[in-house]
């Protein structure tokens, strides 16, 4: 009993050293660093690191609804199975590989933020940078002065920008997702202790430590107050072709704006982050920012979907034009279309749609009714799907036709997952459009249909490969729907890739192909809708 005692005590005091070896670490490295020599070496394109890392920041952004929606199961869990500790393991290997690329990125800007950095915004002269030595000790002080009207200004702000983008996002994750597991004792010491594999046990300490450690606090404070001088200049210059033409800066901006950790911090001074600041394993915790913290993660649901659209990843700033068809517009959509119908979205509002290219941004697959499914002989086939999805996808959903009979008759890969939505769930877009393949036999689509609602429960293709069993991405459902079909795709980095336009340009290169319904800016287009369609592919 001693011994097994002494064993726990040494793991603590070696996990608690690691941590705090990691935090010195990083504040160490950054500070040996200087950002002034940032500044005249680090020329990559921010555009090129954005598109890089997009899989990576709508993953984050996805992992914290997931992770909230598996604490409120387990928290209302006596007992936490096997499967729950096998999922735990698997979440917690999940989030390393999302925060090790995020951090990478932190950890490359983390100069800008050093203590002996100062940085002013100025747009009366260009952008320049030197350094000074202090009058009362050796020290010396980098000074950076930002033109946001020159291009060199414009990059270095980019640059922090980016870092801050990271930084918040994988803030606000601790915050509403992370936290709560903190807090509650029983699922704090299933982490850290007793439930996972060795090598993940204290993860979630080590994590807390690091989020809440002061320096890199106070690392996040300058950068916020970076951010804001700049957007307080922007708000006066909204007409300079920074603001009008860079999408990169309007991209990191929604980003930041949309950080709820962000708008939190802008009501902090530094002095708020004391030295005794703390949340650890054994939630020692009293400060004004706590007071925050437990602020956002107790309605950490209701911010996240205030936040998030129907894709729970996807941050948007407004609602779609289509949530404002009455309930008779909405039925006679649904009066018009058949089984294996494809639909397509535009919603410009959404942040991570941002850069997928073309018009359409999203698709999914009308599934139909009881009786339509009866009369094709799928019905009675979906109790034997819904018990594969569970049991290979852990999906967690009704089974498909409770589903049915309570309204969701779409089928869509979305960030959290392939499932089945209802038409309103969808209809936070702006523009939409239903095209059909004509001359499918019932046999054929049948088949279709048995493909479509075996994808459900696989996890979103962050990596956008059509060529991908387990994982798929939106328009990968029809990819794999239609399996005897040849769809037009394209090979980027190595991987072929089939994106919404790609999938809605069979209007144009396959005869078969009709359109059935459209709706631009939530109004409905009657006429000859091919040409219209075909224009929008232009």
């Amino acid at each position: 009993m001693v011994n097994s005692i002494l064993f726990i005590l040494l793991s603590i005091t070696l996990a608690n050293s690691q941590e705090v070896n990691a935090k010195f670490i990083f504040d160490q490295s950054a500070n040996s660093r200087s950002a002034i020599d940032l500044i005249k070496n680090d020329t990559i394109d921010i555009g090129d690191v954005i598109y890089d890392y997009q899989s990576q920041i709508e993953y984050a952004l996805t992992w914290r609804s997931i992770a909230i929606e598996t604490y409120e199961k387990f928290n209302k869990k006596d007992v936490l199975t096997a499967a729950d500790l096998n999922y735990l393991n698997y979440a917690i290997e999940q989030y390393r590989k999302m925060r090790a690329p995020l951090f990478k990125i932190i950890s490359r800007y983390a100069p800008y933020t050093n203590n002996n950095v100062s940085i002013k915004v100025n747009d009366n002269k260009p952008t320049e940078y030197f350094t000074k030595k202090s009058i009362w000790s050796s020290s010396t002080k980098e000074v950076i002065s930002i033109n946001p009207n020159d291009q060199l200004g414009q990059r270095v702000t980019k640059q922090i920008k980016l870092g801050l983008v990271f930084a918040l996002l994988l803030y606000d994750n601790y915050l509403v997702a992370m936290a709560p597991f903190e807090e509650n004792q029983k699922l704090r010491f299933v982490i850290n202790e007793s439930g996972v594999e060795p090598e993940n046990r204290g993860y979630l300490a080590e994590v807390s430590e690091s989020y809440t450690d002061t320096k890199k606090l106070r690392r996040l404070v300058h950068a916020i107050n970076f951010s804001y001088q700049i957007s307080k200049w922007e708000n006066q210059n909204n007409d300079t072709p920074f603001l009008i033409d860079d999408d990169d800066n309007y991209y990191l901006n929604q980003l930041i704006s949309g950080s709820f950790s962000y708008r939190e911090m802008l009501q902090m001074k530094e002095n708020d982050i004391r030295p005794n600041f703390k949340i650890n394993r054994f939630n020692v915790i009293s400060n004004k920012l706590y007071d925050r913290i437990k602020k956002i993660n107790k309605n950490g649901t209701d911010l996240v979907s205030k936040m998030f659209g129907n894709t729970a990843g996807m941050i948007v700033v407004r609602r779609g034009t289509m949530e404002l068809l009455t309930d008779k517009e909405k039925s006679e959509i649904t009066y018009k279309m058949e089984p294996m119908d494809i639909l397509l979205e535009k919603a410009p509002f959404r942040l991570t749609d941002y850069f997928i290219p073309g018009y359409w941004c999203h698709v999914g697959v009308w599934i139909g009714n009881e009786d339509q499914l009866k009369a094709l002989g799928v019905w009675d086939s979906l109790p034997k799907l819904y018990e594969l999805a569970v049991e290979r996808y852990n999906y967690s959903g009704p089974d498909f036709q409770t589903s049915i009979n309570s309204g969701r008759k779409i089928i869509e890969s979305l960030r959290p997952g392939v499932q089945i939505n209802t038409l309103q769930n969808f209809l936070n877009i702006d523009d939409l459009g239903v095209i059909r393949f004509t001359t499918q036999s019932n046999n054929d689509k049948k088949t279709y249909l048995l493909n479509a609602f075996s994808q459900i429960g696989k996890n979103y293709d962050f990596s956008f490969n059509v060529e991908s069993t387990d994982e798929i991405v939106c328009s990968e459902l029809v990819y794999a729907s239609f399996e005897d079909l040849v769809w037009d795709t394209k090979k980027q980095l190595g991987r072929y890739t089939i994106s919404p336009d790609q999938v809605a340009r069979k209007l144009i290169t396959d005869k078969r192909f009709e359109p059935v319904l459209l709706y631009l800016n939530g109004k409905s287009v009657n006429g000859e809708l091919k040409s219209v369609f075909n224009a929008l592919l232009d």
